[in-house]
């Protein structure tokens, strides 16, 4: 009998108990009706449809400003990012209707992208406004909602109708008259539930970064929530001497301390990491604290944007410290995380792992519980 692995999920939640963290949990679910497997399989799976009712990150603002068109895929589908005349940000489909060359090999002029192959002209709804050939007659191509907020670029690949800005994930500690923030960018070339499932576990810092993980990560105490379509989970770790550079940025020296690794998940695939340091020892007062924006966006079915902000309070650290941390993140990423998770893609290939029936740790709450929100979320649009 083929068990969904949302059920298995399901079952899993219920079973998961405050065991050592070497303990497996064997699983078995419930045969779903034809339609709702078809649908939550295909919804879960990692060749299956994606959220396109959702805000993506297609990039930074300052990207702009190096390039003026801006060509990106976000799920599946070539977009192209400009400035209008009246320097808002657009996104259309980065293929001429003509003879399917990309727009983003030609020019902005009068704000609008004009092709680079024949002239043809398109204004941010998409519609041909220049032909210098004849008449524009019902030449057109796709739009997509853009926001730009707080230096991010964000698009609604779904439909236009639903895309509210509010519903953009909140994000504090960008204000850079307060905060020191700094920007990086990686290319995955895996598919991003793979990715997000690598922050909301945070277990793997102990054995995969020894530069941010000590032993007091696995003794650490691990909470994990839900508010409707929000997935928290937190990591407190307690007594521990922070690595050198770790130290470096929280100012605590070889002091021992406590530190609480905090995760929002917000659908599809946006997260929020806090960090809060403070001494063991309570006749000091001290405490320092970073955060990091997470921001995966699929790029294809086997790729994935991501998009990282760190940010420091410019109260506890100067220029130097926020540099440093964001060395800090890129080095971790791009020489520990990529790796490991580009591998683990190669062995998974075109299936869903959680098709695969992968051991399930007590650590992997969070991530079940985010892929199974996620599921849902996208059977309903389906």
């Amino acid at each position: 009998m083929h068990l969904s692995w949302l059920n298995l999920a399901r079952a899993w939640l219920h079973s998961v108990s405050r065991e050592p963290r070497q303990q497996c949990v064997v699983m078995e679910g419930m045969h779903l009706s034809v339609e709702a497997h078809s649908k939550i399989e295909s919804a879960a799976s990692g060749v299956g449809p994606f959220l396109r009712n959702s805000w993506y990150v297609a990039g930074y603002s300052q990207e702009l400003d190096m390039q003026p068109l801006l060509a990106r895929t976000i799920l599946s589908r070539p977009v192209v990012f400009y400035r209008d005349a009246g320097g808002n940000v657009a996104g259309i489909a980065d293929r001429c209707p003509h003879r399917f060359v990309p727009l983003s090999k030609g020019k902005i002029v009068d704000g609008q992208v004009r092709c680079g192959y024949h002239g043809l002209g398109f204004d941010r709804t998409g519609k041909c406004v220049h032909n210098p050939h004849g008449p524009t007659g019902a030449l057109s191509v796709a739009a997509y909602p853009v926001q730009e907020k707080l230096n991010l670029l964000w698009v609604w690949m779904g439909d236009a109708a639903l895309a509210d800005p509010a519903l953009i994930p909140e994000f504090a500690n960008l204000d850079e008259g307060h905060h020191h923030v700094r920007r990086g960018y990686l290319h995955g070339r895996a598919h991003y539930e793979l990715m997000t499932d690598n922050i909301l576990d945070l277990s793997h810092i102990e054995f995969l970064h020894p530069g941010l993980g000590t032993d007091a990560v696995g003794r650490a105490r691990v909470d994990t929530t839900q508010d409707g379509t929000i997935v928290r989970t937190s990591r407190a770790m307690k007594d521990e001497v922070l690595p050198p550079g770790l130290a470096y940025v929280y100012k605590s020296g070889d002091q021992r301390v406590n530190r609480t690794m905090s995760v929002d998940w917000y659908p599809a695939s946006n997260m929020v990491l806090q960090v809060q340091v403070e001494p063991v020892d309570t006749s000091t007062s001290w405490r320092t604290s970073t955060q990091t924006l997470h921001l995966f966006t699929p790029e294809a079915e086997g790729s994935t944007h991501y998009f990282y902000v760190g940010s420091l309070p410019r109260a506890t650290a100067d220029e130097e410290t926020a540099d440093r941390f964001l060395a800090a993140l890129s080095n971790a990423f791009v020489t520990e995380d990529k790796p490991m998770i580009d591998a683990q893609a190669q062995m998974v290939g075109n299936h869903d792992i959680m098709s695969l029936k992968p051991a399930l740790l007590p650590t992997d709450k969070a991530a079940v519980l985010a892929r199974r929100t996620l599921a849902k979320l996208i059977a309903d649009e389906v």
